[in-house]
């Protein structure tokens, strides 16, 4: 620190990651950080009344990631007293994977700090991704590992905090709003070479297919987004139309055509906190809404297969699915856009924009008087979380996941239906 106006942050950081072991470089991991911050309130002649409080800062960081275990020596296992190996080559000359991030930032308060906002906006990419790469059946074996790719994220996030007196009451109010975009900027370029084998890709790949179950695909391509859904759906005629067959009036799948659906990502996240304080009691609640994005559901598929669902008892009612302008028996439409293991998902795309009351909480702080200095602070409080939805269009919760992995994001199979829940607490100073 400089006279109380200029800071400066170094920080160096090492870890030995046993994933790494066996390869070239060592499982050594080193992550550096530099930041600066700089107080203007406190070097230059500010109005005091107006900006009480005014700091710029900027950052620049790296983090290391290692590999999944076991990839870098080649193991054996026996079967019947035959030694088997593994299908895949030691991968002796593995990378960690790394992110490089760059942050810039500024706080302000003013009117006599009753009005803060904070923003800041961050800029990452990240390096040596961990591919699975198929080999010749030549070689001996099935696939090697190789690091490469490059993603960027960009993002905003900001936050505008307002403090009031309304007559006895205390007032604190928050606004929060967040941003993301991200971009595959490199998958594995032409020329990607197994450091190992030796061998080389000679055309590279522009696009993977990260994880596919039935009409459900997460493709990931060059220059578009991670988090993009395809999905397949029903047989299309010359102008785009469902096609019907003329003859039986029957729809058909479309197997082979994959759609992209969207991106689960939201478009951006908005909070509103509030927090209200009167005699002991304290009140607040937190409403949070993730605007955009969609999600993908196999459960309302499989439910309008078997006829369980309220969609296929309105269609029953109303003798019929319309498709062009006329009806399709309900029967044959849900057993075709419902079949196979996940039904089509073209035909159960839904928005991922929901709004919903995330937590309150109400509360008591006893007079300190009343316990004659046995008992410095008694305070107990209802907490409840995940209340309710004030708006969600898809028929489950959009905030749940199918996995915890990078992938199977916004897709819903059967999952377990998200949880209210209701505490109560109870915090004693000595």
């Amino acid at each position: 620190g400089f006279r109380d106006m200029l800071y400066l942050d170094l920080t160096a950081r090492t870890e030995w990651a046993s994933q790494l072991a066996y390869t070239a470089d060592g499982t050594n991991l080193f992550y550096p950080s530099v930041g600066a911050s700089a107080l203007l309130s406190e070097m230059l002649t500010i109005p005091k009344p107006i900006i009480s409080f005014l700091k710029v800062r900027g950052s620049y960081s790296e983090v290391g990631n290692a590999p999944s275990r076991f990839l870098t020596q080649n193991s054996y296992s026996t079967t019947s007293g035959a030694i088997q190996m593994t299908p895949f080559v030691a991968a002796t000359k593995l990378k960690p994977e790394k992110t490089k991030a760059l942050e810039f930032g500024t706080t302000i308060r003013g009117f006599k700090d009753k009005i803060e906002l904070d923003l800041t906006y961050y800029n990452t990419n990240t390096y040596n991704q961990l591919f699975q790469i198929d080999l010749p059946s030549g070689s001996g074996y099935s696939y090697f590992f190789l690091n490469a790719g490059k993603v960027n994220n960009w993002g905003i996030e900001a936050s505008l905090s307002y403090n009031e007196r309304l007559g006895p009451v205390r007032w604190h109010t928050t606004l929060t709003y967040t941003l993301n975009r991200n971009k595959i900027k490199e998958l594995i370029p032409p020329g990607s070479m197994d450091p190992t084998t030796g061998y080389v890709l000679a055309d590279g790949q522009s696009e993977l297919v990260a994880v596919e179950t039935g009409s459900y695909r997460m493709l990931l391509k060059e220059g578009q987004s991670m988090g993009d859904i395809y999905v397949t759906g029903l047989k299309k005629d010359h102008t785009g139309h469902i096609y019907v067959d003329p003859k039986d009036g029957t729809i058909s799948a479309d197997s082979k055509t994959w759609m992209r659906a969207g991106n689960v990502e939201p478009k951006y996240s908005v909070g509103w906190n509030n927090q209200f304080s009167y005699k002991g009691f304290d009140l607040s609640f937190l409403v949070d809404a993730q605007v955009g994005g969609i999600v993908v559901s196999s459960t309302q598929a499989l439910m309008d297969r078997y006829g369980v669902s309220q969609a296929t008892a309105e269609a029953r009612d109303n003798g019929g699915v319309i498709i062009n302008g006329g009806p399709i028996d309900p029967e044959h439409y849900y057993s075709v856009v419902g079949g196979g293991t996940t039904g089509l998902l073209s035909e159960y795309v839904y928005s991922a924009t929901n709004v919903r009351l995330r937590e309150a909480t109400i509360g008591y702080t006893f007079p300190t008087k009343w316990f004659k200095g046995y008992i410095q602070n008694l305070n107990v409080s209802l907490i409840g979380r995940n209340l309710l939805m004030f708006y969600n269009k898809a028929p489950f919760d959009p905030g749940l996941t199918a996995s915890t992995s990078t992938y199977y994001q916004g897709y819903d199979y059967f999952m377990q239906p998200s949880l209210r829940t209701v505490g109560f607490g109870v915090k004693v100073q000595f």
